[in-house]
């Protein structure tokens, strides 16, 4: 018998961006607590100046985005600058929210200095539609998952997150990083895989002959036919630099 899928949300359109070379990072979880992370995700930013025209974050740049308070505490200064640095050199910013934050909202990337979206659809010059995006919308497989996200992404729900106390939005948040492991751990395998099947039909209606995603933090690549390609970028740790596109895409044929 086949498995329950939960319904496919997609959240807003994607955002089409021109680009000849994209820098793409993915779930990063920076945090506060780990300054040292913050100031190495730096240096990688700063040599993009001049290489790439578009700097393209797919989720959880933040281990918790609670509100505008975590990006401005003062561990992250230097990356606002970095940001900016890029900006000013004619790479602009474009942070998918991820499952870690979700309540990002557009002011709040106004506000910080980067573009928020749900997913990007990247136009290459003479070249290939990529989508871009986090990637959780595509595990309907995991039903209990998918409902939380669908809470999450209620705009009247999320606005009022936004407006509680910080104690308090912590508070939301430890539990529901406590509850995420613990549910994580004991699921099985299946549960969290793709629904490659989506994954094709969103592809061909956006006509995109590539997707990248990040969420599942592990290498994967997918042949899902008609000349359709999906890339699984793993997580980044302290040694990736940037993945390119399209040196990227090329490096799959």
């Amino acid at each position: 018998m086949s498995q329950p899928l939960a319904r496919y949300l997609a959240g807003e359109k994607p955002v089409v961006v021109y680009a000849k070379a994209a820098a793409v990072f993915t779930d990063l979880h920076l945090s506060p607590s780990h300054p040292e992370e913050i100031q190495t995700f730096v240096a990688h930013l700063v040599p993009l100046a001049g290489r790439a025209d578009a700097l393209i974050i797919l989720g959880d740049l933040f281990d918790a985005y609670l509100g505008r308070e975590d990006f401005l505490h003062p561990v992250f200064d230097h990356l606002r600058a970095a940001i900016r640095f890029l900006h000013d050199r004619g790479c602009p910013t474009y942070l998918v929210r991820g499952n870690r934050d979700v309540l990002l909202s557009a002011n709040d990337g106004k506000h910080l200095g980067f573009v928020v979206v749900d997913s990007i659809l990247l136009q290459i010059p003479h070249g290939s539609r990529v989508l871009l995006t986090h990637g959780d919308a595509f595990c309907l497989a995991d039903l209990p998952y998918q409902r939380l996200r669908r809470i999450l992404r209620f705009p009247g729900l999320r606005t009022f997150l936004r407006g509680l106390p910080l104690r308090l939005r912590r508070r939301i948040a430890r539990r529901l990083r406590g509850y995420s492991v613990q549910e994580v751990a004991r699921k099985p395998l299946d549960s969290l895989a793709l629904t490659l099947s989506q994954v094709a039909e969103t592809m061909l209606e956006v006509e995109a002959e590539f997707a990248v995603i990040g969420h599942l933090h592990a290498f994967a690549r997918h042949d899902l036919g008609s000349g359709r390609t999906l890339l699984v970028l793993p997580a980044w740790d302290l040694g990736t630099a940037a993945r390119m596109v399209p040196e990227m895409l090329d490096e799959t044929i």
